[in-house]
Protein backbone atom coordinates (compact mmCIF):
# COMPACT_ATOMS: atom_id res chain seq x y z
CA UNK A 1 0.00 0.00 0.00
CA UNK A 2 1.59 3.71 -0.75
CA UNK A 3 2.50 5.54 2.07
CA UNK A 4 2.97 9.34 2.99
CA UNK A 5 5.90 9.53 1.01
CA UNK A 6 4.15 7.89 -1.96
CA UNK A 7 0.93 9.68 -1.97
CA UNK A 8 2.82 13.10 -1.17
CA UNK A 9 4.62 12.44 -4.31
CA UNK A 10 1.50 11.92 -6.62
CA UNK A 11 -0.25 15.03 -4.87
CA UNK A 12 3.08 17.36 -6.12
CA UNK A 13 2.79 15.74 -9.14
CA UNK A 14 -1.02 16.25 -9.89
CA UNK A 15 -0.63 20.44 -7.99
CA UNK A 16 1.96 21.34 -10.40
CA UNK A 17 -0.32 20.26 -13.58
CA UNK A 18 -4.38 20.30 -12.74
CA UNK A 19 -5.03 23.16 -10.04
CA UNK A 20 -7.37 25.68 -12.33
CA UNK A 21 -8.53 22.64 -14.58
CA UNK A 22 -12.29 22.66 -14.79
CA UNK A 23 -13.86 18.56 -14.92
CA UNK A 24 -16.07 18.51 -18.70
CA UNK A 25 -16.96 14.79 -18.19
CA UNK A 26 -16.93 11.75 -16.09
CA UNK A 27 -16.94 8.20 -17.11
CA UNK A 28 -17.16 5.06 -14.57
CA UNK A 29 -16.93 1.66 -15.47
CA UNK A 30 -16.68 0.05 -12.17
CA UNK A 31 -19.22 2.37 -9.75
CA UNK A 32 -18.76 0.25 -6.42
CA UNK A 33 -15.35 1.80 -5.20
CA UNK A 34 -17.25 5.45 -5.39
CA UNK A 35 -19.02 6.99 -2.54
CA UNK A 36 -21.61 8.13 -2.16
CA UNK A 37 -22.62 7.12 -5.74
CA UNK A 38 -20.99 6.94 -9.13
CA UNK A 39 -24.41 8.82 -10.33
CA UNK A 40 -23.72 11.43 -7.77
CA UNK A 41 -19.80 12.00 -8.89
CA UNK A 42 -21.20 11.63 -13.16
CA UNK A 43 -23.98 14.35 -12.38
CA UNK A 44 -21.87 16.60 -10.03
CA UNK A 45 -18.65 16.86 -10.86
CA UNK A 46 -18.81 18.25 -13.96
CA UNK A 47 -18.41 22.42 -14.09
CA UNK A 48 -16.63 21.83 -11.04
CA UNK A 49 -13.36 23.81 -10.83
CA UNK A 50 -10.00 22.27 -9.33
CA UNK A 51 -8.44 24.89 -6.13
CA UNK A 52 -5.94 22.98 -4.81
CA UNK A 53 -4.82 19.53 -4.15
CA UNK A 54 -3.96 18.43 -0.83
CA UNK A 55 -2.96 15.45 1.26
CA UNK A 56 -4.53 14.17 4.46
CA UNK A 57 -2.53 10.71 5.99
CA UNK A 58 -2.67 8.82 2.57
CA UNK A 59 -5.65 10.45 1.81
CA UNK A 60 -5.53 12.77 -1.95
CA UNK A 61 -7.98 15.71 -1.93
CA UNK A 62 -8.78 17.64 -4.44
CA UNK A 63 -10.35 21.21 -3.32
CA UNK A 64 -13.10 22.03 -5.91
CA UNK A 65 -15.38 25.35 -5.83
CA UNK A 66 -18.78 25.01 -5.09
CA UNK A 67 -17.77 24.12 -2.20
CA UNK A 68 -17.17 20.64 -3.03
CA UNK A 69 -14.59 17.87 -2.26
CA UNK A 70 -13.39 15.11 -4.57
CA UNK A 71 -11.39 12.40 -2.74
CA UNK A 72 -8.84 9.23 -3.42
CA UNK A 73 -7.83 6.52 -1.46
CA UNK A 74 -5.69 4.40 -3.27
CA UNK A 75 -5.62 1.51 -1.17
CA UNK A 76 -3.02 -1.67 -1.92
CA UNK A 77 -3.04 -1.19 -5.61
CA UNK A 78 -4.81 2.13 -6.66
CA UNK A 79 -3.26 4.81 -9.22
CA UNK A 80 -4.04 7.84 -10.53
CA UNK A 81 -2.42 8.21 -13.90
CA UNK A 82 -2.08 10.66 -16.68
CA UNK A 83 -1.90 8.16 -19.15
CA UNK A 84 -2.77 4.65 -20.03
CA UNK A 85 -0.65 1.62 -19.03
CA UNK A 86 0.07 -1.42 -20.96
CA UNK A 87 -1.43 -4.38 -19.70
CA UNK A 88 -3.75 -2.47 -17.12
CA UNK A 89 -6.22 -0.84 -19.71
CA UNK A 90 -8.89 -3.75 -18.03
CA UNK A 91 -7.94 -1.93 -14.75
CA UNK A 92 -8.95 1.31 -15.51
CA UNK A 93 -12.54 2.17 -13.38
CA UNK A 94 -12.62 5.86 -13.49
CA UNK A 95 -12.22 8.08 -16.82
CA UNK A 96 -11.67 12.20 -15.97
CA UNK A 97 -11.66 14.53 -18.69
CA UNK A 98 -11.08 18.26 -18.02
CA UNK A 99 -12.32 21.26 -20.10
CA UNK A 100 -8.81 20.97 -22.15
CA UNK A 101 -9.87 17.78 -23.08
CA UNK A 102 -6.84 15.91 -21.16
CA UNK A 103 -7.25 12.98 -18.90
CA UNK A 104 -6.52 11.12 -15.29
CA UNK A 105 -7.14 7.71 -15.22
CA UNK A 106 -8.57 5.71 -11.89
CA UNK A 107 -6.69 2.18 -12.19
CA UNK A 108 -6.89 -0.29 -9.54
CA UNK A 109 -6.19 -3.77 -10.00
CA UNK A 110 -7.42 -5.46 -6.89
CA UNK A 111 -10.40 -2.92 -6.62
CA UNK A 112 -9.81 -1.94 -3.15
CA UNK A 113 -9.30 2.13 -3.52
CA UNK A 114 -12.11 4.24 -3.24
CA UNK A 115 -13.05 7.52 -4.87
CA UNK A 116 -15.42 10.34 -2.55
CA UNK A 117 -17.47 13.19 -3.68
CA UNK A 118 -19.15 15.07 -0.99
CA UNK A 119 -19.65 18.58 0.35
CA UNK A 120 -16.83 20.63 2.46
CA UNK A 121 -19.00 19.98 5.64
CA UNK A 122 -19.62 16.35 5.22
CA UNK A 123 -16.61 15.31 3.73
CA UNK A 124 -14.18 14.15 6.64
CA UNK A 125 -16.49 12.18 8.64
CA UNK A 126 -17.96 10.21 5.27
CA UNK A 127 -14.09 9.85 4.44
CA UNK A 128 -13.48 8.50 7.91
CA UNK A 129 -10.65 11.49 7.77
CA UNK A 130 -11.96 12.77 10.71
CA UNK A 131 -10.68 9.70 12.71
CA UNK A 132 -7.01 10.28 11.68
CA UNK A 133 -4.24 11.46 13.95
CA UNK A 134 -1.40 13.65 14.01
CA UNK A 135 -0.33 14.12 9.77
CA UNK A 136 3.63 14.87 10.01
CA UNK A 137 3.32 17.49 7.51
CA UNK A 138 0.21 18.88 7.95
CA UNK A 139 -0.61 19.31 11.44
CA UNK A 140 1.03 20.76 14.11
CA UNK A 141 3.86 17.41 14.78
CA UNK A 142 5.49 19.31 17.68
CA UNK A 143 7.42 16.79 19.90
CA UNK A 144 4.94 17.72 22.69
CA UNK A 145 2.25 17.28 20.43
CA UNK A 146 3.49 13.73 19.29
CA UNK A 147 4.70 13.07 23.03
CA UNK A 148 1.16 13.57 24.50
CA UNK A 149 0.01 11.06 22.03
CA UNK A 150 2.85 8.37 23.58
CA UNK A 151 3.85 8.88 26.59
CA UNK A 152 0.78 6.65 28.50
CA UNK A 153 0.60 4.49 26.41
CA UNK A 154 1.38 0.82 26.21
CA UNK A 155 2.04 -2.14 23.96
CA UNK A 156 3.99 -2.88 21.27
CA UNK A 157 5.82 -0.06 19.02
CA UNK A 158 5.36 -1.08 15.46
CA UNK A 159 1.73 -1.36 15.92
CA UNK A 160 1.53 1.70 17.50
CA UNK A 161 3.18 2.86 14.66
CA UNK A 162 1.03 1.55 12.36
CA UNK A 163 -2.33 3.32 14.34
CA UNK A 164 -3.41 5.87 12.07
CA UNK A 165 -5.37 7.49 14.82
CA UNK A 166 -2.56 8.07 16.18
CA UNK A 167 -0.06 9.14 13.44
CA UNK A 168 -1.68 8.80 9.73
CA UNK A 169 0.39 7.92 6.38
CA UNK A 170 3.34 5.40 8.60
CA UNK A 171 2.78 2.49 6.49
CA UNK A 172 4.87 -1.04 7.16
CA UNK A 173 8.14 0.15 5.14
CA UNK A 174 8.20 3.29 7.13
CA UNK A 175 7.64 1.52 10.32
CA UNK A 176 10.58 -0.63 9.83
CA UNK A 177 12.57 1.82 8.82
CA UNK A 178 12.14 4.27 11.56
CA UNK A 179 12.71 1.67 14.43
CA UNK A 180 16.37 0.52 12.64
CA UNK A 181 17.31 4.34 13.22
CA UNK A 182 15.92 4.82 16.53
CA UNK A 183 17.96 1.32 17.33
CA UNK A 184 15.08 -0.91 18.59
CA UNK A 185 13.32 -3.68 17.55
CA UNK A 186 9.98 -3.31 16.42
CA UNK A 187 8.57 -5.78 19.06
CA UNK A 188 10.18 -3.49 21.75
CA UNK A 189 6.98 -2.29 24.43
CA UNK A 190 6.27 1.40 24.40
CA UNK A 191 6.29 1.12 28.49
CA UNK A 192 9.72 0.36 28.06
CA UNK A 193 10.81 3.47 26.37
CA UNK A 194 12.29 6.50 27.91
CA UNK A 195 11.75 10.09 26.69
CA UNK A 196 15.01 10.17 25.09
CA UNK A 197 13.74 7.43 23.19
CA UNK A 198 10.45 9.08 21.72
CA UNK A 199 12.65 12.07 20.64
CA UNK A 200 14.66 9.89 18.74
CA UNK A 201 11.47 8.33 17.49
CA UNK A 202 10.30 12.02 16.39
CA UNK A 203 13.22 12.57 14.89
CA UNK A 204 12.96 9.27 13.07
CA UNK A 205 9.58 9.78 11.72
CA UNK A 206 10.30 13.09 10.16
CA UNK A 207 13.40 11.93 8.67
CA UNK A 208 12.31 8.40 6.98
CA UNK A 209 9.36 9.97 5.16
CA UNK A 210 11.41 13.12 4.26
CA UNK A 211 13.63 10.99 3.01
CA UNK A 212 11.08 8.96 1.01
CA UNK A 213 9.20 12.03 -0.32
CA UNK A 214 12.65 13.54 -1.39
CA UNK A 215 13.49 10.12 -3.79
CA UNK A 216 9.91 10.27 -4.70
CA UNK A 217 8.43 6.92 -2.97
CA UNK A 218 9.24 3.51 -2.34
CA UNK A 219 8.44 1.37 -5.71
CA UNK A 220 8.75 -2.47 -4.51
CA UNK A 221 5.32 -3.58 -5.62
CA UNK A 222 2.64 -1.44 -7.58
CA UNK A 223 3.76 1.95 -6.92
CA UNK A 224 4.47 4.49 -9.95
CA UNK A 225 3.65 8.17 -10.03
CA UNK A 226 1.17 10.02 -12.31
CA UNK A 227 3.14 9.86 -15.26
CA UNK A 228 4.30 5.88 -14.70
CA UNK A 229 7.44 6.48 -13.38
CA UNK A 230 8.97 4.34 -10.68
CA UNK A 231 10.14 5.65 -7.11
CA UNK A 232 13.63 5.38 -5.76
CA UNK A 233 13.59 5.30 -2.20
CA UNK A 234 13.72 1.33 -2.46
CA UNK A 235 17.38 2.03 -3.27
CA UNK A 236 18.49 4.03 0.24
CA UNK A 237 16.09 1.74 2.74
CA UNK A 238 18.31 0.89 5.69
CA UNK A 239 16.72 -2.13 6.84
CA UNK A 240 13.13 -3.09 4.54
CA UNK A 241 13.41 -5.79 2.18
CA UNK A 242 17.12 -6.70 3.24
CA UNK A 243 16.86 -10.12 4.48
CA UNK A 244 20.27 -11.67 4.69
CA UNK A 245 22.07 -8.30 3.84
CA UNK A 246 24.66 -7.09 6.17
CA UNK A 247 23.10 -4.19 8.21
CA UNK A 248 25.24 -1.09 7.58
CA UNK A 249 25.86 -0.07 11.03
CA UNK A 250 27.13 -3.37 12.46
CA UNK A 251 27.35 -6.11 9.52
CA UNK A 252 24.70 -8.22 11.44
CA UNK A 253 22.77 -10.20 8.94
CA UNK A 254 19.47 -8.48 8.73
CA UNK A 255 16.57 -10.80 9.94
CA UNK A 256 12.77 -11.43 9.26
CA UNK A 257 10.03 -11.83 11.68
CA UNK A 258 6.43 -10.40 11.89
CA UNK A 259 5.06 -8.28 14.05
CA UNK A 260 1.56 -6.84 14.24
CA UNK A 261 1.06 -8.93 11.66
CA UNK A 262 3.39 -7.75 8.86
CA UNK A 263 6.50 -8.82 7.52
CA UNK A 264 9.28 -7.25 9.40
CA UNK A 265 13.12 -6.57 8.96
CA UNK A 266 15.04 -5.99 11.66
CA UNK A 267 18.85 -5.92 12.66
CA UNK A 268 19.43 -8.56 15.81
CA UNK A 269 21.94 -6.32 17.11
Amino acid sequence: MPELPEVETIVRELKSEIVGKKFWKVETYFENIILPSGQQLIQGLPGLRIVDVIRKGKYIIFVLDKKMRLGVHLRMTGRLLWKKVKGREKFIHVCFTFSDATTLLFADVRKFGRIYFFPDKDFNKATGIAKLGLDPFVDDFSFENFYVLFKNKKGILKNNLLRQDLITGIGNIYADEICYRIGKHPSTRLETLKVKDFKAMHEAILHCLEQGILHCGVSVSDFVGTRGKQGEHQKYLQVYGRKGSKCYKCSALINKTKVAGRGTFYCPV
